[in-house]
């Protein structure tokens, strides 16, 4: 059998479900008190079965079924020894073990409504009174498989007596089996022509397996989940890191691509540099030349009479360092002042000055804007 017929049949297979006879079970409705929390439905379900029946609680193979906000539960327990060693093999692998009456409450009718449901060997009469999701009565017959009609008839009209003041019950066959399918994370069964339906959180209390078998087999069912995420996490990322690689890979191969292509237009690009190089060059002759005189021209027009020059040096295209001397200091302070006001001048600073014998020594640095020295054009 091929992979892909293996997958088919896992997909389509559905859970295992082992229905028991309603008649093996006692079964009782147990009120609540208001405001009762779910945390507490375990202890008290223990509670009425120590008071029900005359087995400890570890003797019981029992079940229970209860909705938060309800008013009350229903309760059912059989005597562990009625089920042999070969049944309880036959339940290690299923995924719930019932009575077959059980599998239909997870109908839970919002309105008054009462069932019938008919088995090999017993009939089991349900009634809702639509105030709560969990029956108000529940009662089961045995009889046997090969009964004549009349008794069939006497026991289900003892029944239907039970029902009263419930709307007639419709009749149906008991559940055989789930059907749900293994990925599904609820069970379902179908009830006549409706289906019962059971939350993963439910399917614990109606089982009647030993509780901490369940609570065993719920951690089981939780590593079980977390391992299989845990798997799927590292194939994907797995998956990831492949999808990173080829992406390197690719990504490097591009970039060869793309250096071949530079390394095929190199000289195409030396030659544009060149002759750009060679432009700037060019208009740099022809536009950016050094202008010492008039530099000098720009800064004479503000200098005072008692200022002499000593000596002057430019220091790149737009730079004058001028060394001078005076009588009167104070000149030389307005003098840069006067520089700074210029809107040839970008920055004057002052730097050391000395005054002996009267006379002050200072030099000063005068820095151009490049458009105040441009030559003019030509006419």
């Amino acid at each position: 059998m091929s992979l892909l017929q293996n997958l088919k049949l896992s997909a389509s297979a559905r859970k295992k479900a082992v229905l028991l006879a309603d008649h093996a079970f006692f079964l009782r409705v147990v009120p609540l008190a208001a405001g009762t929390q779910p945390p507490e439905i375990p202890g008290l379900v223990e509670l009425a079965l120590e008071g029900l029946s005359p087995f400890s609680v570890a003797q019981l193979c029992y079940g229970y079924y209860y909705q938060p906000g309800a008013s009350r539960l229903l309760v059912y327990a059989a005597y562990r020894r009625r089920f042999t060693v070969e049944d309880a093999e036959a339940w290690a692998e299923a995924d719930a073990v019932l009575p077959a009456f059980a599998a239909c409450l997870g109908l839970a009718p919002a309105a008054p409504a009462a069932l019938l449901v008919t088995g090999p060997d017993f009939i089991t009469a349900i009634g809702w009174d639509g105030s709560d999701a969990v029956p108000a009565v529940v009662r089961t017959r045995v009889i046997a498989a090969d009964a004549p009609a009349g008794e069939r008839a006497a026991v289900r009209a003892e029944l239907v007596a039970q029902l009263n003041g419930f709307p007639p019950p419709v009749g149906v066959p008991a559940p055989t089996e789930s059907v749900s399918r293994i990925g599904d994370s609820d069970l379902k069964f179908n009830v006549g022509d409706r289906v019962s339906r059971f939350d993963r959180s439910y399917i614990d209390s109606i089982d009647v397996r030993d509780k901490a078998e369940l609570a065993a087999r719920k951690r089981d069912r939780a590593r079980n989940l977390y391992l299989w995420r845990a798997f799927l996490g590292s194939a994907a990322g797995i998956v990831v890191a492949a999808m990173v690689q080829f992406g390197l890979q690719g990504g490097q191969l591009w970039l060869k691509r793309q250096q071949g292509r530079a390394a095929e237009q190199a000289p195409a690009v030396q030659k544009i540099e060149t002759g750009q190089n060679l432009a700037n060059r060019i208009e740099e002759l022809s536009t950016r030349r050094l202008m010492p005189i008039r530099m000098m021209e720009i800064i004479n027009e503000k200098r005072p009479k008692t200022i002499q020059f000593l000596r002057t040096a430019t220091k790149g295209l737009y730079v004058l360092e001028v060394e001078g001397q005076t009588t009167a200091t104070p000149d030389v302070f307005n003098y840069q002042a006067a520089l700074k006001d210029l809107p040839a001048c970008e920055h004057v600073e002052l730097g050391q000055t000395t005054d002996r014998g009267g006379v002050t020594r200072f030099t000063l640095t005068v820095t151009f804007k490049p458009e105040a020295l441009r030559p003019a054009a030509p006419t």
